[in-house]
């Protein structure tokens, strides 16, 4: 079965996160020592739905799985997660 997202890294700043026909870039310099997911990264989906909010389940839903990309299928050893309630 086919995710309903996909997750890429473009550039060594920036991750790439696609669901459905919306798209954000997160930024997250791939050069530093530790990398960093906590809800204080701005996620904004690109035009033309930057004025949609994302309600922070949807956001933690994101933060799950590029987590799951970087650690368990890039292998990256240097994330921390600082994981929400209810997870």
């Amino acid at each position: 079965m086919c995710p309903d997202y996909e997750i890429r890294i473009p550039h060594f700043y920036c991750l790439e996160y696609r669901e459905q026909d919306h798209t954000m870039l997160l930024d997250i310099d791939f050069r530093d020592s530790v990398i960093y997911l906590d809800d204080s990264l701005t996620m904004v989906w690109e035009e033309p739905f930057t004025q949609e909010k994302i309600e922070s389940a949807v956001k933690r839903r994101i933060l799950d799985r590029v987590y799951d990309y970087l650690v368990r299928q890039r292998g990256f050893k240097n994330v921390e997660y600082e994981e929400g309630e209810g997870r």
